[in-house]
């Protein structure tokens, strides 16, 4: 026979004890996940086809040139972050061809070549589609060389972004 003790009848404080501990057991088999499986925030790998990089206090994000059928013409497609408190002058300037100068506010953010406009156009590009070349950033005295790919329209999500023939 087996007497069982209605929950009424165990004192209070025992309750409360086992309650607690209960919680707190639950608590850390919960959140202790992240000791043994690796976080992936702490890897961040780039899902685009373009180039990033810093440059003093500015950002440049997934630049890429998208040329119409390997013309020496292409639009040069780019984010660009002022990530500090000052206004920043940053020139653009891919090898054999002109450069771009644009002017970033302090925590002004600024997207070029979509759509294409003058100000983001590359006329004298001496690359072809398919290949890796190098666009040198200034910023606030500091340069960097990315490489930046060329591609065509063809590729799905830049058919808009072909320079005008």
């Amino acid at each position: 026979m087996t007497f069982r003790t209605p929950l009424f009848r165990i004192p209070p404080l025992r309750r409360t004890v086992g309650a607690a501990a209960l919680a707190a057991a639950l608590v850390a088999g919960l959140t202790a996940c992240d000791l043994f499986a690796p976080q992936d925030t702490l890897d961040i790998e780039e899902a685009s086809v373009g180039s990033s990089a810093t440059v003093g206090d500015v950002f440049v994000g997934n630049a890429v040139l998208v040329t119409s059928d390997g013309g020496s013409t292409a639009n040069l497609v780019v984010t660009l972050v002022n990530q500090g408190g000052d206004t920043q002058q940053v020139e653009i300037a891919p090898s054999g061809g002109g450069s771009i100068s644009v002017s970033l506010d302090p925590r002004d953010t600024r997207q070029l070549g979509d759509p294409p406009d003058d100000e983001s156009l590359v006329s004298g590009l001496d690359a072809a589609p398919g290949s890796l070349t190098t666009v040198t950033v200034t910023s606030g005295g500091e340069s960097v060389g990315l490489q930046v790919p060329v591609v065509t329209g063809a590729l799905p999500p830049y058919g808009t972004l072909t320079p005008a023939p």
